[in-house]
Parts: structure tokens; C-alpha cells; sequence
């Protein structure tokens, strides 16, 4: 994650097509972006569905932004950390010390 970052890279996308030619821990990585993204999802759509009855009023829906806070406090953001954990140990077990690029 020098200036890199990651580029959401998949297993589908190897040329030969299976898992075994994966780099180790590529598919741990997938794996946890596809966890955190669907988390954060989740977590913004029940927000969302708390919110529903304070649309018409006037009163702000103080439990939507609770139930936001909280899950992403509590929940994506420790999803987060070991995820750029992850991108991290993949970056300092390359040969060089860089960033191993993923394929395309």
C-alpha cells in the first residue's frame, strides 16, 4: 500500500483460471474485500430501513445514525484494519519489499 493500493483484483482473473496459481493469502484478501463491502452494505441498508418512519416528520432519526455509527465503528472498521493488515503482509512478503502486482 506504498502509492499503490489495492486495485480490487480477483481470482477470476488469472489467466489460466484456477485458484492454485493464486499468489498466498490472494484469496484471504478477496475473501475480506467481499466480507467488508457486503458489511458496509448492510450496515448503511439498516440504517436506512430505520430511517423509514421518520421520512414524513419532522424529527430527526436519531436511531439510523446510531445503528451507522456503531456499525461502522464497531463492525467495518476492525474489517477494515485486518484487511489493510492483509494488503500489507502481502506487500512485505514480496521478494523486493514492493507491492506484488496482482494480474489482470
Amino acid at each position: 500500500m506504498k502509492r499503490v493500493g489495492d486495485k480490487g483484483e480477483s481470482l477470476r482473473n488469472f489467466p489460466d483460471g484456477s485458484r492454485t496459481s493464486a499468489p498466498p493469502g490472494l484469496s484471504r484478501i478477496a475473501l475480506t474485500r467481499g466480507a467488508l463491502r457486503g458489511t458496509i452494505a448492510l450496515i448503511a441498508g439498516l440504517a436506512l430501513v430505520a430511517s423509514v418512519p421518520y421520512w414524513g416528520g419532522m424529527h430527526f432519526p436519531v436511531t439510523s445514525l446510531v445503528i451507522y455509527v456503531a456499525g461502522m465503528v464497531f463492525i467495518a472498521m476492525p474489517l477494515c484494519l485486518y484487511y489493510e493488515s492483509l494488503l500489507m503482509a502481502q506487500a512485505a512478503a514480496s521478494p523486493d519489499g514492493c507491492e506484488v502486482p496482482m494480474p489482470r
